[in-house]
C-alpha cells in the first residue's frame, strides 16, 4: 500500500515537474515572439530614418504608421506599448561629434510611477541634429513653443493603441513624420507625431503646422516678425486640404499660416 502511494506520488511530482517545464517553456518562446516584433518594427523605423538621413535630396520627408499593438505567442495575444524617442548629449568631442537617435518599445505604463520595462531599443548615429516634436503639438490649443524645443524636448512618446480608442485626445498619435532639411550647409532631421484616425490631425497638416511655426522662428530670430507673403519652408510647404476656407492647396504663406494655424500665429510681440 505504502509503495502504491508513494508510486502516485512520484507520477504527480513528475506531472508538476512536466507543467512546470511547459510553462516555463512557453514564457520563453512569448517572450522571444515579442521581443522579434519589437525588433522587427524598430528595423523597419530605423531604415526610414536612415534613408532620410543618407539620401541626396535636400530636403525629404517619409511617414509611418504604428501598429495598435504587438501580436505575439501561441494565441497571438496583444501587447500595448509607448514608442520612445530620444536624444543624449552629443558623443564625441571637436570637430568629431555624433548626434545620437534612440528609439525604444516600451511597455505601456499608465503611470510614471511604474517601472520601465523596455522590450527592445535601437540608435542611430548621425552628422545631423534631430527635433523632436512633442505630441502635445497635436492639440489645437498648442503654440508649439513648449512643443518645439531643439534643446531641451530630449524624449517624447508615443502611444499608438490610444489614437484608436472612442473619446481620445487629441494629442494621441500612431503615425509620425521624418522630415529632412537642409538650410547653410547643416542637416536637421524632424521627428512629428500625427495621427491617421483623425482628419484634422493628418501627417501632412502637422507637418504644415511646424512649417508654420518654424518661420515664425526664424524672423524672431532676425528681429523681425512674418510678411503676409513669408513662405513656409519648401521642406514644410505641404499640399494638403487643411482647410476650405483658403483658395490653394500649396505654396503656403504666412497669411495662410495665420488662418489655418492662429494659435500658432497669434504670439508675436
Amino acid at each position: 500500500m505504502l509503495g502504491f502511494i508513494l508510486s502516485k506520488m512520484q507520477m504527480l511530482l513528475f506531472a508538476v515537474g512536466i507543467a512546470i517545464v511547459a510553462l516555463l517553456f512557453y514564457n520563453f518562446v512569448t517572450t522571444i515572439g515579442l521581443t522579434e516584433e519589437a525588433k522587427t518594427l524598430l528595423i523597419s523605423t530605423k531604415k526610414i530614418v536612415s534613408d532620410q538621413i543618407t539620401n541626396d535630396v535636400l530636403c525629404s520627408d517619409d511617414f509611418t504608421t504604428l501598429p495598435d499593438a504587438l501580436k505575439f505567442g501561441f494565441n497571438n495575444d496583444s501587447f500595448f506599448y509607448d514608442f520612445e524617442f530620444s536624444k543624449p548629449p552629443q558623443l564625441g568631442s571637436g570637430d568629431v561629434k555624433k548626434n545620437v537617435l534612440i528609439m525604444r518599445i516600451v511597455e505601456h505604463r499608465r503611470s510614471v510611477a511604474t517601472k520601465k520595462n523596455v522590450i527592445y531599443a535601437l540608435s542611430i548615429d548621425a552628422d545631423a541634429k534631430f527635433v523632436l516634436v512633442d505630441p502635445g503639438f497635436l492639440l489645437e490649443t498648442s503654440g508649439l513653443d513648449k512643443s518645439y524645443n531643439n534643446e531641451e524636448n530630449t524624449e517624447i512618446l508615443l502611444y499608438p493603441r490610444a489614437s484608436s480608442k472612442n473619446a481620445v485626445t487629441a494629442s494621441s498619435p500612431n503615425a509620425f513624420v521624418v522630415v529632412k532639411e537642409i538650410q547653410d550647409g547643416a542637416k536637421k532631421i524632424y521627428i512629428i507625431p500625427c495621427s491617421t484616425e483623425k482628419e484634422e490631425n493628418n501627417c501632412l497638416q502637422n507637418v504644415l503646422r511646424v512649417g508654420c511655426y518654424k518661420l515664425k522662428l526664424d524672423k524672431l530670430q532676425l528681429g523681425g516678425s512674418p510678411k503676409a507673403d513669408d513662405k513656409i519652408s519648401s521642406c514644410f510647404n505641404k499640399s494638403t486640404n487643411a482647410s476650405d476656407r483658403l483658395e490653394v492647396s500649396k505654396n503656403y504663406t504666412w497669411a495662410h499660416c495665420e488662418i489655418l494655424f492662429p494659435e500658432v500665429t497669434g504670439n508675436i510681440p
